[in-house]
């Protein structure tokens, strides 16, 4: 497939979903299903997005050092159908680093001069596992607790169901 047209292909799959996403979701849910998309784009977007900062900036930091590594040993250039069809596959969880790479890079990758051709399957591993595992960080995202929403505070003089839980029961006499 050529490379413009499969970029194509996906940011429109991305569009359908996110119009799906605002047609079809409410409340809360859209939210998760925005901060999904996000997640997709750029690693631990998704966790920042819903307040969860240190763990998303932990994943973002995480798989951008090694997908990053991975394009190094590979020259950076998108692993291409013909190198590896499941490393080409799994790249695809990577989001915006990986349309980059398809829109800016060759076709077809190569080991670095620099780099023992040895490394070239691990560094199309790296960029594989990568994608992977942001699609697992993905699915994280719609497990994140998000806060509830604040509660009113009770007006002065009025008891609450636990204070009067509390209260000392008395006796009556007869």
């Amino acid at each position: 497939m050529n490379p413009r047209t499969e970029l194509m292909f996906v940011l429109g799959s991305v569009a359908a979903l996110c119009i799906l996403i605002t047609g079809l979701v409410k409340g809360q849910e859209r939210r998760r299903g925005a901060a999904f998309l996000l997640g997709w784009l750029v690693p631990g977007a998704g966790h920042v997005l819903l307040g969860k900062w240190k763990k998303g900036l932990f994943l973002f930091l995480l798989l951008g050092a090694t997908y990053l590594f991975g394009l190094w040993i590979v020259g950076f250039r998108a692993v291409s159908f013909d190198d590896n069809p499941f490393y080409y596959v799994g790249q695809y969880g990577s989001g915006a680093t990986f349309l980059l790479a398809r829109l800016f890079g060759a076709e077809k990758a190569y080991p670095r001069p620099e780099v023992h051709p040895s490394w070239f399957d691990p560094g199309l591993l790296y960029v594989c596992v990568v994608g992977l595992l942001n699609l697992v960080i993905m699915m994280n995202v719609m497990d994140v607790k998000l806060a509830a929403p604040a509660k009113s505070a009770p007006t002065p003089g009025a008891s609450s169901p636990a204070a009067e839980s509390t209260k000392p029961v008395q006796e009556k006499t007869a």
